[in-house]
Parts: C-alpha cells; sequence; structure tokens
C-alpha cells in the first residue's frame, strides 16, 4: 500500500454560519456520515497520515463533532482545527482536551468579516486560552484584502496582548464562490501585498512566530478531501485558483493522480509552517 501524505485537510462539512467576503469553500455538498468516516479514518491511519486539519464550511457546525474527535484521537492523529470560533463555548472542553492546534481568524483591529459578534468571539477565546499552560497552539489567519492591508501592524498590536503562538497572513485567493465574486473589491495587487508584507516583517517582534502565505507558496500545496469523500488539489495559475478532482478517498489509484498534480515541496514547507509539524 502507497504512503499517503502525512498531514491531509478533511472539510467535514460545508455548512457555515457565516458567509465571508473571501470564502472559497464548498457549498450544499453531502456528508459522508461518521460511520463512513470511521471507515476513512482508518484508510487514512494505515495509509501513514499522522495529523488531521479539520475544517469546513464550520467544523463545529456538525452535531457529532466530538464523535469525530473521539475518533481521530484512537489513531493518536494530531488535530489541527480551523474555525471562526463562533460555536466555540458549546465544544470548548473537546477542544481543549482533543485539538492539538486550532486557527481562528482576525481580519481587522476591532471587527470582522463575518457577522457583528464574531470579533469578540475570537477575543474570548484568546482571553479564555491566555496563560494557560496546557492549551493547544494558536494560530491566527489574517487574510490581506485592500480593507485590511493598511492595518496589519495594529492586528499585530492587538495579538501581543494574548497568548498567540503563530500569525499567518495569507495573500487573498480568488478560488471559488464569494472569493471570486467579491475579487474587485478585495484583492492587491502583487507588488502591494510584498511592500506590507515587507513591512510587517522589518518591523515584527518575533511574537507570535510570523509566517507570510502568497498565492505561490500555497500553490498544488494541499491534499483536501471534501464532505462527501472527493479529493481535490487547489491549481492555481496566477489568475483564478481552480479546485482540481483528483477521485474519491476510497479510490484505489488516488494516490497516484494525487502525486502528478502535487507540488511535495511546497506541500511540505506549508505544512510545516503552518502547523509547527516536524516531518
Amino acid at each position: 500500500m502507497k504512503k499517503f501524505p502525512q498531514v491531509i485537510t478533511y472539510r467535514i462539512t460545508s455548512r457555515c454560519n457565516s458567509n465571508c467576503k473571501y470564502c472559497f469553500g464548498p457549498k450544499n455538498v453531502r456528508e459522508m456520515g461518521f460511520k463512513k468516516e470511521k471507515e476513512m479514518f482508518g484508510l487514512l491511519h494505515k495509509g501513514g497520515v499522522k495529523a488531521i486539519l479539520l475544517t469546513g464550511g464550520e467544523p463545529l457546525i456538525r452535531s457529532d463533532f466530538g464523535e469525530i474527535l473521539k475518533e481521530l484521537k484512537k489513531y493518536n492523529f494530531k488535530v489541527f482545527l480551523d474555525t471562526n470560533g463562533d460555536l466555540f463555548s458549546k465544544c470548548r472542553d473537546l477542544i481543549s482536551k482533543y485539538v492539538d492546534v486550532i486557527g481562528l481568524p482576525i481580519d481587522f483591529p476591532n471587527r470582522s468579516y463575518r457577522n457583528k459578534d464574531n470579533f469578540n468571539n475570537v477575543l474570548e477565546i484568546l482571553s479564555y486560552y491566555k496563560n494557560k499552560q496546557k492549551r493547544p497552539v494558536i494560530r491566527i489567519g489574517t487574510v490581506v484584502t485592500k480593507d485590511n492591508f493598511r492595518k496589519l501592524n495594529k492586528i499585530e498590536e492587538l495579538l501581543k496582548n494574548y497568548s498567540v503562538d503563530i500569525w499567518k497572513i495569507y495573500q487573498f485567493t480568488p478560488q471559488s464562490v464569494n472569493a471570486l465574486e467579491n475579487r474587485l473589491s478585495l484583492e492587491i495587487t502583487q507588488k502591494e501585498f510584498n511592500e506590507v508584507t515587507k513591512e510587517i516583517k522589518n518591523g515584527f517582534s518575533n511574537f507570535p512566530k510570523l509566517i507570510i502565505s502568497g498565492r505561490k507558496d500555497r500553490n498544488a500545496a494541499y491534499f483536501f478531501i471534501n464532505p462527501d469523500g472527493t479529493v481535490i488539489v487547489p491549481i492555481d495559475d496566477m489568475n483564478v485558483c481552480r479546485e482540481n478532482i483528483v477521485g474519491n478517498i476510497f479510490n484505489e489509484d488516488i494516490l497516484e493522480k494525487w502525486e502528478k498534480l502535487i507540488h511535495k515541496e511546497d506541500y511540505i514547507n506549508n505544512t510545516k509552517l503552518t502547523f509547527n509539524y516536524k516531518f
């Protein structure tokens, strides 16, 4: 049996309680269900997967989210979670116990692209974990847009007040759905992105760890599993990023097809930086 990549991304749902302007997540995709997921987790473990990133949609919207976490830990997977934070309170104890890295969004120093409560919800999570010795690694993600690219230094000042481990600044990617529809109102030029991120790097205090993630860094650098089991690889020609369907996770030839599309070095570098993952 050929080996899967050590870290894969699983979109456990396409459902979400928000509708972000830059969202490129899938919409209205059937979920495979917990019974089939257990079969998949066993397959991934047998194939050498060591860590799984749970994303969506919004992962915490799943009523069986706790069961999924417990099943993953039966295989001793490292669990990474990307969440908007709005539903954190109902899953706080589960996340604190089973999640190794939690990713949260902060796009402005005083508000959110999501709903009116999201910014404060994220700050409440950061306050809860502040100075706690036992907690997940906390990664803040900021997507750079026309609305916020001059406010990154204020976001940095905000993060210094909390126990944040990683700050990842993403170049906006016109990939699908909302991100494509709102491209003109969100996208800055490559020159502007380079200039503003260089300014942040030059003045950065080294706390938290800073990652600048350009579109080229993420091109063909993922193993995505959609809620229905479809495997995709985002391929970016630097105009539009398209999600290339590789097949289904249960297909016998899925790895051979994935390896033909992937940029393996970019996959490894992106994974190391984003999650402090050691190969």
